[in-house]
């Protein structure tokens, strides 16, 4: 039996929280380094392919494969988004920091994941978006820091951060999400994914790797 070193570990990894929170910027400038200032809401589903090296057990690399899925925000997308949880090792709930609305929904995202996925394995990430606005204007900040820490505390997740589409770079954002996948790793194991590959005619590989060391 090939011990863990050799075999490519696969996660699935998707990107949920209401519309307009900046999800599909942090998916095209991680995904093609590209910053698009308005883009058209997410209809359905969008995949990409991402490598990451990870450490695994006595500190051996790993070689990651993230399938990361950017979702629709809008209310009637919700049960699309929900399907696609399933065999989801990684879901990076992300709200608007300049939004206030866009944080109190935090508590039904995560009930809704949690009861779509039951008792598998996998990891909630919460993410900040929109920095840039509140450093711009500090008047501007609806949430703070302190208050998503307190809800990753009491919902047993991950504070990911506040980050920014438009300000963080492409190398930065591939970093953090390499660090999450650390965590997913830490969190389900070894385990290779073996739900059911969905076909998408904009499915891209990006195949320059990012390591957590």
């Amino acid at each position: 039996m090939s011990n863990e070193a050799d075999q490519k570990l696969t996660y699935k990894m998707i990107i949920v929280g209401d519309s307009s929170v900046g999800k599909t910027c942090i998916f095209k400038k991680l995904t093609s380094g590209i910053f698009t200032e308005k883009n058209i809401s997410t209809i359905g589903m969008d995949r990409r392919t991402l490598n990451f090296t990870i450490k695994g057990k006595d500190d051996k690399e790993l070689d990651a494969e993230v399938q990361l899925w950017d979702t629709a925000g809008q209310e009637r997308f919700r049960a699309i988004t929900s399907s696609y949880y399933k065999s989801s090792q990684g879901l990076l709930l992300m709200y608007d920091i300049t939004k206030r609305e866009t944080f109190e929904n935090v508590e039904n995202w995560i009930e809704s994941i949690k009861e779509s996925l039951g008792k598998e394995s996998y990891l909630i990430v919460l993410i900040g978006n929109k920095i840039d606005l509140a450093q711009e204007d500090p008047e501007l900040r609806k949430v703070t820091k302190e208050e998503a820490e307190r809800i990753c505390k009491t919902q047993d997740i991950l504070w990911g951060g506040e980050c920014s589409a438009k300000d963080f770079t492409e190398e930065e954002l591939n970093d953090k999400f390499a660090f999450f996948t650390q965590e997913i790793y830490k969190k389900v194991g070894p385990n290779i994914f073996k739900g059911q590959m969905v076909s998408n005619g904009n499915d891209t590989t990006t195949k320059k790797k990012r390591s957590f060391c």
